[in-house]
């Protein structure tokens, strides 16, 4: 897990040492392959994964059971097996390109679900889901103009709290770029990746937008000169 020092509380602590202490939780067996499905813990948060993490072997590198991410909108403590088995079915094959025979695929990425084909890539747009896509829907995006990500990037609701219990404005929780987040339209928070962005309450949301503000802006690194503008050459010596 990576946690900075300055982050890591007595309570962040005791949840890291209860999730170790605790180990993978079992949802049940891959009715197809007859595996058993996990939810565990990493560097990266909770996810899901099929089957036994095979023992390390010196010198050989072992084969990985298949992963899948738990997206910040389903609660790893309350997922169920079907939701595990859903997440772990991607990437999906769609099917052959009729110009060259490669295969589509349809999967979730850092940007959100997309199709590939080759080195293509085609963001799913609203109305579009990944676990269900069509080959003949994926060709359609495929055949589009790639839409610049900047402008087409959109911010996902993924969980609405309530009102802030001081001034009233809209708590919500985010979907972004770099990982879900709470904003009450002015201050935005980071979820840690210690927290179960799934169970967060109003009142944790709060703490998070609480310490955020108190944090103040970001500090600009020493020893350069300031972002925006150009560094100019002393005078001295100068002929």
């Amino acid at each position: 897990m990576a946690l900075a020092p300055a982050d890591l509380t007595v309570e962040k602590a005791l949840a890291l040492l209860k999730v170790k202490a605790e180990g993978p939780k079992t949802l049940g067996e891959d009715p197809g392959t007859g595996l058993k499905v996990y939810v565990q813990h990493g560097r990266f948060g909770h996810y899901v994964q099929l089957g036994e993490t095979p023992p390390r072997q010196k010198g050989k590198k072992p084969d990985m059971p298949k992963r899948a991410s738990i997206p910040a909108s389903v609660s790893a403590s309350a997922i169920t097996l079907d939701q595990a088995l859903k997440l772990l079915s991607l990437p999906r094959d769609l099917g052959a390109h009729p110009a060259d025979g490669e295969i589509i695929v349809a999967s979730n990425g850092r940007f959100g679900p997309y199709v590939k084909h080759g080195e293509q890539f085609r963001s799913l747009e609203d109305g579009d889901d990944v676990h269900a896509i069509t080959l003949e829907r994926a060709l359609e995006l495929l055949a589009a103009p790639k839409k610049s990500r900047r402008r087409t990037m959109t911010r996902t609701v993924l969980r609405t709290f309530g009102a802030h219990p001081q001034g009233g404005a809209e708590v919500k929780l985010m979907e972004g770029r770099y990982g879900p987040y709470v904003t009450d339209g002015q201050v935005n928070a980071s979820v840690p990746r210690t927290a179960d962005p799934g169970a967060l309450t109003l009142e944790a949301a709060v703490e998070l937008l609480k310490a955020r503000a108190e944090s103040g802006p970001p500090k600009r690194p020493r020893g350069g000169p300031a972002r925006g503008r150009r560094a100019t050459p002393s005078r001295k010596g100068a002929k």
